[in-house]
Formats: structure tokens, sequence, C-alpha cells
């Protein structure tokens, strides 16, 4: 596969990731060919074509037909073993011998479904963030039958679209991205649950405080900061201990159906009748701004 020029690539799955990644490959001036279960996505990626009239926008109802001539796959079904290894088991026999096919599951392992298929080496996750066309992370893990060829050259991909991939050397559940959000979303739970603030108070310390901070640097870079001319070897030595205090008081909340439908109540409450979308533009349009500016 070769990255220098427009390349074709399918898309499989095109539920609200899946359709996510057909505008970013789209904009990133490749053809793409779609699949889905569900015959009504024929009628978006219609509509989609008209507004990317120099690429080849197709729908395929035969899975194998989408990944023919395909340099390049990402796959978007249901966060199931099962499902995904049916999936690649049907598309065996027309995948091209040098066509890489990327998972964006969430939580799955690329060796939990490599094997028995003679592509397994050009098998590996491609994990996005929603939206995927607007949004640079990518996270390439490969499996145990992944080759180096095979990441060098998903991360190549991604990077030639403007993506920010970054390269995980151990394959954990849920990545690495989803792991920090779980460790954030725990404590926001057990904050609304134990009655330490509500829901619109949690998502405001984070719009108005955590989140424009962590827009511009990381956890690493916000604590050497957070250090002063001492840079985080000043920061653990005064702060350490004490957030490792709040790693020891962390909880982890019992989500009863009570408390599921309190967090829902609050949610649907705070967004004042807002649509989905309403909330997916507002959203789309204030990340580009952001983007925008720390790009």
């Amino acid at each position: 596969m070769s990255i220098q020029n427009k390349i074709t690539v399918a898309v499989l799955g095109c539920g609200v990731i899946g359709i996510s990644w057909v505008k970013g490959f789209l904009e990133a001036n490749h053809d793409v060919q779609v699949w889905d279960p569900d015959i009504k996505v024929k009628h978006t990626i219609e509509s989609l074509s008209k507004n990317y009239p120099n690429v080849k926008l197709s729908f395929h109802e035969d899975v194998r037909d989408a990944v023919l001539n395909a340099d390049f796959i990402q796959e978007n079904a249901p966060e199931s073993i099962t499902i995904k290894q049916e999936l690649y088991q049907n598309i065996s026999d027309t995948i091209g011998e040098n066509t890489i096919l990327a998972s964006s599951t969430s939580t799955l392992k690329a060796s939990d479904f490599q094997m028995g298929l003679h592509f397994a080496d050009r098998i590996l996750v491609g994990h996005p963030f929603n939206p995927p066309h607007l949004l640079p992370l990518v996270e390439v893990v490969g499996g145990l039958q992944t080759s180096n060829k095979t990441i060098t050259q998903a991360m190549e991909f991604y990077k030639s679209m403007g993506k920010k991939p970054i390269q995980l050397n151990i394959e954990k559940k849920g990545h690495l991205a989803n792991r920090l959000q779980a460790a954030v979303w725990r404590e926001a739970v057990d904050a609304v649950l134990s009655g330490q603030a509500s829901v619109e108070d949690v998502d405001t310390a984070i719009t108005a405080a955590l989140g424009p901070r962590w827009a511009v640097m990381g956890p690493f870079e916000t604590f050497h900061m957070g250090g002063g001319e001492g840079g985080l070897e000043h920061f653990l030595e005064h702060l350490g201990d004490a957030f490792e205090d709040l790693w020891d008081d962390a909880n982890r909340p019992i989500v009863t159906s009570e408390f599921k439908q309190k967090l829902i109540s609050e949610v649907t409450q705070s967004l004042k009748g807002q649509s989905n979308v309403e909330l997916t533009n507002k959203r789309d349009q204030k990340l580009k701004a952001i983007l925008s500016v720390i790009k």
C-alpha cells in the first residue's frame, strides 16, 4: 500500500463511528467503498456523495464486494469477537494480498480475532475517538501476529490524513485513552451518586478547567508546569504523596438501576431539550474552533 497517492478505503459498518470515518477518508481525498448490513445506509451514502464530487463513494450490499481492490479497510462492527471473526472470515477470499485491516474496536484486542486467518499479520486496532473525521487521535495497536511492517504502514497512512496516531506497545482492554477516560468517568459518577455535585457541575468542572487545559497539554506536562521552576521533580516532592492519597481515596461507584435513572434524569434536564442533531452540530462547531487554534 502506497500512502503517497490516493488509495481506496473500505469502511465496514456505518454507524456513528463508521459514517464519521467515511467523511474523514473522503476529506483526505480517498475513494471509499462502504458496506453495512442495514440497506438504509445506502441512502445516507448517496446523499453524502453529493458533497464530495471529486472522489468515488459507493455502497455495497455484499461485504466481499466492498473490500475488493481496497488498499485499506476500516472495520466498525459491533464490539463482539464472534461478529468480527465471522466478518473477517467472510472477506478472507476477496481481501487483497497487501491490504491492511484496522478495527475501530474500543475495548477488544487484535489478538482475539486474528486466529485462523491467512491475513492475520495485516490485522491491527486503529481506534479513533468520536467524531473520527474531526478528532486527530488514532490508537494503533498490533496483535500477537501483526507484522511491524503493517504497524508502520498504518501509522504512516493515518499521519498522511492529518491524524495524530500513537502506537501502543502492549495490548490492554480499552487501549489507552478510554482507560484514562474511564478513570475520569468513575470519579464523575461517584461525585453525583455520593451527592458531592450535580451532573451539570461535574461537566462544568471539566469544561471550565480541566478540558481547556488538557486541550493544550497532557497530564505530565501539566504537572511539570505545576512544579514551577522545579518542574515535575518539585511537583512530585511536594504534591506527589497528596495525589497518591487521592488514588487510595477513590471509590468504585455501584451503579444500580435507580442510580442509572438519576444520572439519565439529570443529564436530560441539563441539556434542556436539545436534540441529538443540535448537540452534534454544536459539538462539531466547537471542536473545529478549538482544533483550528491548537493545530
